[in-house]
C-alpha cells in the first residue's frame, strides 16, 4: 500500500532526531531485539531507503517508554494509540530513512575521525574513569544486537542529517522587530491600585420585590425555573458492598493475604541516596576528607569527575540494595549528609544520603478492616459472578424484576432519574448510559458496572422539561431578585466611586481600603479580585486611568498609577531579545525542515506495509 503520511510531528519539532537520538542512545540499556526472524524486514520503504521492523519498534518502545517516563505510569501502546503515538512514530522513522535518502544522493557524510570522536564522547561507552572504554563500548553492542559496522553506520547517519540540518535552517535569522512587538505586548508591566466594592457598603439593604417584580422575573427567566427531564425507572442491582456484608471472612485466608503483603505491611527504612563510586579507595577517601573539611562539596566532586548528579543517583533505597559496609555507614547517619568511603558493588564509593525516609510497620490488627474489605470483595465479586447466569435465564424466561428480586438476592428501586443529579451506581457510567437509552418496553438486561455492581432497569415513564408553577418556586424566584437588584446596586456604587476616584479623590476618602500591585505583567492575576481586573487595568490608555470591574460574583474598582514599557536597552532585556528571536528561528527553522522532509517524503514515494506494521505493535504490551 502506498499511501503519503501527513500526521503532523509535533511531539519533536525538529522531526528526526528525537527519534534517532533514541535509537542511538538505546545502547544505554534499551537494546534492540529483532522481532521474530523479521527484523530486516522493511515496515515502509521511501525510495530505495528502507524502514526496517527492528528500526520501528525500537523507536516505538523508545518513545513509549518516555511518555511513560512523563506521566509517572506505565503507559500500553493501546493506551499510546489513543494519543496517535504509533502514527507519529511511523511518520519520523519514514522522514528518517527520506533524509537519509537525500543524504546519499548528495553525497553528504562525514569522515572515520568524526566517527571516531562521536564514538569516544559518548557517555554511554565511558568507563570509572571517564573514558572511553573498550570493554563497555563491547558490551552494550552486544546487548543491543549490534556489530560495530552497524553502530558506526547508525553513527554515520546521524551525522549526516544533522549537517543536512544545519545547511536548510542555519541561516535563519530573524530581526529584532517580532522579538519587540511580542515583548512589548508581553513584557509591559503596570502600576495599580484596586479595592471590592461589596453589599455591606450599601446605604441600606435591598428592599422586597413587588409581584410585578416577581412574576416578571419568572417570566424572564424560564430555563431557571424549569424542571429537567425525568425518567421513572424501576430497577434491580447487586452490588459488591451487598454480598460483602453477608460474608463471614476466614481468618487464616486474611493472615496469608497479610503475608503476601508484607511489602505493603512491612516498609523498611530507606535513604535517598547518590553514589560515587572511585577506581581506588585512596581516591575516594581523598574525595570525601575534601568535602568534610569544606573545601569542595559533593556536587564539586561529582562535577571534576566529569559527570552529573543525575548519573551517581541510586534514588531511595533500603539497606539491602547496599554491601553491608555501605549500609551500615548510609543507615547509620541520624540526618542528611555525606559518608565513605565503602565498597560497592563497583568499587569504593562516597555517598550522599539526601532524605531520611522512616520505615513504617503496620501490625495485622491494625490492617485487618482493609484485609477483609480486600477480601470479602473478591469474594462479592465472585459471588456476583455466579448469580449472572440464573438471573438471564429468568429475564430470558419471561420474569419480571420484581419477580427477580422475590427470587434472588437483587434489591428492587424505584428512581426518578435526572441525569447529572445521581449518586452511586446510578451515577456510573454503565447505568447513566442504559437509563438515557432506554425505552418504554424494552426488554431489562443484566448490565455489569465497573465496580463489579450487575442491574437491569425498566423504564416506565418519561416526564418531560415543564416550566414549574411560580407558587412551588417563589422563594428562590425571591431570592434570585434580590440577588440580581443587589448586584445592580453595587454596580453603580462601583461607577459613582469611580467616578470620584477620576475627579482626584483617594480610595480611603471613598471608604475604600485599597490594594496596591507593583509591576504586574498582563498575564498574572491578582488574588480575590475579578479574573479580569488585570486586563482592564491594561486597557487603561494612560495614568490616573479608572475602571469598574465585574466579576461573577465581585465588584472592584481599579486606578492606575504607573506604565513601565518593556525597555529594551537594559542588559537583561537584552538577552530576553535574543532569547525570543532564538526560539523564533527554531519554529521556524523547525517548520521548515519539516516541509523539505515532507517534499521528500513525496519526491521519492512512500510504500507503507500495515501488515507488518500491526504485526509489530501485536508483540509490544
Amino acid at each position: 500500500m502506498t499511501a503519503p503520511l501527513r500526521t503532523k510531528r509535533s511531539t519533536s519539532k525538529m522531526i528526526v532526531y528525537g527519534v534517532l537520538a533514541l535509537l542511538a542512545l538505546s545502547l544505554t540499556g534499551f537494546g534492540v531485539r529483532s522481532i521474530g526472524h523479521g527484523g530486516t524486514q522493511p515496515v515502509a520503504t521511501v525510495g530505495t531507503e528502507k524502514v526496517t521492523v527492528d528500526i520501528y519498534a525500537q523507536a516505538l518502545r523508545s518513545q513509549l517508554a518516555a511518555l511513560s517516563r512523563r506521566v509517572g505510569q506505565n503507559i500500553t501502546l493501546a493506551q499510546a494509540r489513543s494519543f496517535g503515538l504509533d502514527r507519529q512514530v511511523l511518520s519520523q522513522v519514514v522522514a528518517a530513512a527520506a533524509l537519509d535518502g537525500e543524504t546519499t544522493h548528495i553525497g553528504l557524510s562525514i569522515g572515520d575521525a568524526q566517527v571516531r570522536d562521536k564514538l569516544l564522547a559518548n557517555r554511554a561507552f565511558q568507563g570509572l574513569t571517564g573514558k572511553f572504554d573498550e570493554t563497555t563500548y563491547k558490551e552494550a553492542l552486544k546487548r543491543a544486537n549490534l556489530k560495530p559496522a552497524q553502530y558506526d553506520a547508525i553513527l554515520r547517519k546521524e551525522s549526516a542529517r544533522t549537517l543536512l540540518q544545519t545547511g536548510i535552517v542555519g541561516g535563519i535569522k530573524p530581526a529584532d522587530t517580532y522579538a519587540l512587538i511580542l515583548l512589548k505586548y508581553a513584557a509591559e508591566t503596570r502600576d495599580f491600585d484596586w479595592a471590592p466594592v461589596t453589599s455591606d457598603m450599601l446605604p441600606s439593604p435591598t428592599r422586597a420585590p413587588t409581584d410585578g417584580e416577581i412574576a416578571k422575573q419568572y417570566k424572564d427567566n424560564p430555563k431557571a425555573y424549569t424542571s429537567p427531564e425525568t425518567r421513572k425507572i424501576t430497577y434491580i442491582s447487586l452490588t459488591p458492598d451487598m454480598v460483602m456484608a453477608t460474608i463471614k471472612p476466614d481468618e487464616k485466608a486474611l493472615h496469608d493475604l497479610y503475608d503476601s503483603l508484607s511489602e505493603k505491611y512491612h516498609i523498611p527504612a530507606r535513604r535517598d541516596v547518590d553514589r560515587l563510586v572511585f577506581p581506588t579507595e585512596a581516591e575516594a577517601q581523598a574525595a570525601i576528607d575534601s568535602i568534610k573539611s569544606g573545601a569542595k562539596t559533593f556536587a564539586d566532586v561529582v562535577k571534576a569527575r566529569g559527570l552529573a548528579i543525575k548519573d551517581v543517583s541510586l534514588g531511595r533505597v533500603s539497606a539491602d540494595n547496599l554491601t553491608d559496609a555501605a549500609a551500615k555507614l548510609v543507615f547509620g547517619l541520624k540526618e542528611p549528609g555525606v559518608v565513605g568511603p565503602a565498597a560497592s558493588n563497583l568499587g569504593p564509593a562516597i555517598y550522599r544520603i539526601n532524605a531520611i525516609i522512616a520505615g513504617k510497620d503496620t501490625s495485622f490488627e491494625a490492617a485487618r478492616p482493609e484485609l477483609v474489605k480486600q477480601l470479602t470483595a473478591d469474594k462479592a465479586r465472585g459471588v456476583i459472578d455466579d448469580s449472572i447466569g440464573k438471573i438471564d435465564d429468568l429475564l430470558a424466561g419471561g420474569a419480571t424484576l420484581e419477580e427477580v428480586a422475590d427470587q434472588t438476592a437483587m434489591k428492587l428501586a424505584h428512581v426518578d432519574y435526572v441525569k447529572g443529579a445521581e449518586t452511586g451506581l446510578l451515577a456510573t457510567p454503565e447505568f447513566t448510559k442504559a437509563a438515557e437509552a432506554a425505552k418504554p418496553g424494552d426488554f431489562p438486561e443484566i448490565t455489569t458496572a465497573a465496580d463489579g455492581s450487575i442491574f437491569a432497569l425498566r423504564l416506565e415513564k418519561i416526564v418531560p422539561p415543564a416550566l414549574i408553577p411560580l407558587a412551588k418556586v417563589r422563594e428562590r424566584v425571591i431570592k434570585d431578585w434580590t440577588r440580581a437588584e443587589t448586584r445592580k446596586r453595587v454596580v453603580a456604587l462601583a461607577n459613582a466611586k469611580k467616578a470620584a476616584l477620576a475627579a482626584g479623590k483617594s480610595f480611603a476618602e471613598l471608604g475604600l481600603s485599597p490594594v496596591s500591585e507593583t509591576g504586574l505583567r498582563r498575564d498574572v492575576g491578582v488574588k480575590n479580585a475579578p479574573r479580569a481586573l488585570v486586563g482592564a487595568v491594561f486597557a487603561l490608555p494612560e495614568k490616573g486611568g479608572v475602571t469598574v470591574v465585574e466579576g461573577s460574583d465581585s465588584v472592584a474598582v481599579a486606578r492606575l498609577k504607573a506604565i513601565h514599557p518593556f525597555d529594551p536597552t537594559t542588559a537583561a532585556n537584552k538577552t530576553l531579545i535574543k532569547n525570543v528571536n532564538a526560539r523564533y528561528a527554531q519554529d521556524i527553522g523547525s517548520d521548515l525542515f519539516d516541509e523539505y522532509a515532507r517534499a521528500l517524503e513525496d519526491k521519492a514515494g512512500v510504500t507503507i506495509n500495515q501488515a507488518l506494521i500491526n504485526a509489530v505493535q501485536a508483540q509490544i504490551p
